[in-house]
């Protein structure tokens, strides 16, 4: 299992616009979001689909405007 760039807890993304794509954990994925700055081309591990569920609730670069 993938360890996360920031923190080496358990990985459940990889950032596909870094070379070589970037691990990240939830928790210091989550922060990404809520700072602004979301994973966006991301391949989740594991079949995890936590991730997604934050970016649809947690960023304002990721919410419709309509």
């Amino acid at each position: 299992m993938a360890a996360c760039t920031q923190c080496s807890a358990p990985a459940v993304i990889e950032d596909l616009d870094a070379q070589p794509p970037r691990p990240w954990c939830l928790g210091c994925a989550t922060a990404l979001v809520r700072a602004g700055d979301p994973v966006l081309n991301y391949r989740p591990l594991n079949g995890g689909t936590e991730y997604q569920h934050i970016l649809a609730g947690g960023s304002t670069e990721v919410l419709p405007f309509g």
